[in-house]
């Protein structure tokens, strides 16, 4: 008895929640003469405009020979400030038409035409011939220059040992990269600590 005049109350309860609800509804809908929105619609300027599968670019240096090229499975522009998404975004990066470092992370963000990629999650540099391999959480690439930078844990390998630090920046071109702060290191055996 106590079992079948609860589930009844909870049942009527809902019943009422129900027809309150659906009456609100109505009553927005009939002021307004169309169907209230509940807050569900983003609004046009942060939806994607287009988006691209599968691609790839490509840009020349002044003399025509291969500069960088960008490959990613996913891309969608957002008109808001002209920038693309990038999923599991690879930069390939050219020096007199030879390929020298790789850049790959999970996701990026292309802003004015490929002038700055901020590059997220699981970012990894590497040198063509495997010298030098960066890892971080987050990097900011500016192609054209060659340069990149960061203020995140960094952590460098190389043949001879490894490197962590906080902050860098790089010049892909002189290959210089500079650890900023609390820069710790192993190399064959000798520990390095350098705080700054």
């Amino acid at each position: 008895m106590v079992s079948q005049l609860s589930t009844r109350v909870i049942n009527t309860t809902f019943a009422c929640l129900a027809v309150v609800m659906l009456l609100t509804f109505l009553l927005a809908y009939s002021e307004t003469g169309t169907p209230p929105t509940l807050g569900l619609e983003q609004s046009n300027d942060t939806l994607p405009d287009y988006y691209l599968t599968n691609i790839r670019s490509t840009q020349f240096d002044k003399q025509g020979m291969l500069d960088f090229t960008m490959a990613s499975p996913s891309v969608e522009h957002n008109p808001k400030d002209n920038s693309a998404n990038l999923k599991e975004p690879v930069f390939n990066l050219y020096q007199e038409g030879a390929l020298v470092w790789t850049i790959s992370s999970q996701s990026g963000v292309v802003y004015n035409g490929e002038v700055k990629v901020d590059l997220q999650q699981r970012v990894i540099i590497s040198s063509i011939d495997q010298e030098i391999i960066l890892k971080t959480p987050q990097l900011v690439v500016f192609p054209n220059k060659k340069l990149a930078k960061t203020n995140k844990p960094v952590t460098l390998l190389n043949p001879n040992g490894f490197t962590r630090a906080v902050g860098l920046r790089a010049d892909l071109q002189t290959k210089t990269i500079d650890l900023l702060e609390q820069v710790r290191g192993q190399y064959e055996g000798v520990l390095y600590d350098d705080e700054h």
